[in-house]
């Protein structure tokens, strides 16, 4: 089923150009990063979903049928993952600074949708926010930043 899913998922994005590809991996990546973050807390309401959906919507330009399949390819990859680093390695390799530093805003974000940020939420977005070399000046002020949107 997996590969399945991995299949219909990869003929979505098809393009020719590396820069595409390398973009549809970073559009992975960020998304196991925001499923992780709404796991957190042992359980995924419709508000993280939602939070998620607009984040990735926003960010990406997907239309409903990417969206969908993205999301849950970025679920089941949550389950057969023990790590994170090879998602937060990607992004550290492929993004600039001010870029991983969204994403942990973004992270943010998904942990204030349900309006309770729990403590497993805030140690795995600490977690991350390491793992990308944020210091820890940015993820407090990519927290404040994300308390303000919501």
């Amino acid at each position: 089923m997996l590969t399945k899913l991995n299949q219909y998922f990869e003929s979505l994005f098809e393009q020719e150009s590396t820069q595409s590809n390398h973009q549809n991996t970073i559009e992975l990546a960020s998304a196991v990063l925001m499923i992780e973050i709404a796991l957190a807390d042992g359980h995924f309401d419709s508000d993280e979903k939602s939070t998620i959906k607009s984040l990735i919507q926003t960010e990406f330009e997907m239309d409903e049928a990417q969206l969908d399949a993205l999301i849950e390819l970025a679920e089941a990859e949550v389950d057969q993952s023990v790590s994170l680093q090879s998602f937060t390695r990607l992004l550290t390799d492929q993004l600039e600074m001010e870029q991983r530093i969204k994403v942990i805003r973004d992270l943010w974000r998904i942990a204030f949708a349900d309006a309770v940020i729990d403590k497993y939420e805030e140690y795995h977005i600490r977690k991350i926010a390491d793992l990308l070399y944020i210091s820890h000046a940015d993820y407090i002020k990519a927290k404040h930043d994300a308390d303000k949107n919501n």
